[in-house]
């Protein structure tokens, strides 16, 4: 690794170890003990991870990077898995558990990261609350939010366009 790459690495932990100080006192009362944190260029669907094995550690994806509000995005998805952090530590459940959801909610963070999947070519949007899908595969889904848990043809979601690049994903 050279000089400027690690440099850009030591910077982006520092970056990440801030944020984290920042949330953790304004969300948190201070009670999250520092875990390791870091960027990932393997996350591709998701914009990040919190896990506890081997050890606690939340990764955000290096994709975030490229957003022209990357702070920002970045402070989203690291509050979001710092809730799962969150309840882990309090011994709850750390999924997205109804728990989960009200915290998130009091919190003002996203459920979902803004991030498209990489290998996305279709996307769908909901009638009822205009949400965006990205999918791989043609299909019939129906709003999660708007249908709840299970398939609901009141809200099925609606085939808008085909992707053929990666670069049209920016543009929605």
């Amino acid at each position: 690794m050279d000089y400027y790459q690690n440099y850009q690495k030591h910077y982006l932990t520092s970056l990440l170890n801030s944020l984290f100080s920042e949330i953790n006192e304004k969300h948190f009362n201070n009670i999250l003990p520092q875990i390791k944190l870091g960027f990932s260029n393997r996350l591709k669907t998701t914009g990040g991870q919190y896990s506890k094995k081997p050890f606690p550690q939340i990764q955000i994806s290096s994709r975030y990077l490229h957003f022209e509000k990357a702070l920002d995005e970045i402070r989203d998805t690291l509050g979001h898995e710092m809730i799962h952090y969150w309840l882990d530590w309090c011994g709850k459940p750390c999924g997205h558990t109804k728990e989960f959801k009200e915290k998130l909610k009091s919190c003002q963070f996203n459920r979902y990261s803004r991030l498209t999947p990489l290998h996305a070519r279709y996307i769908y949007k909901c009638t009822q609350c205009g949400e965006k899908y990205f999918r791989k595969k043609h299909g019939t889904w129906s709003c999660g939010p708007c249908s709840g848990k299970k398939f609901n043809p009141k809200y099925k979601l609606c085939f808008i366009a085909t992707l053929s690049s990666e670069k049209e994903l920016h543009f929605f």
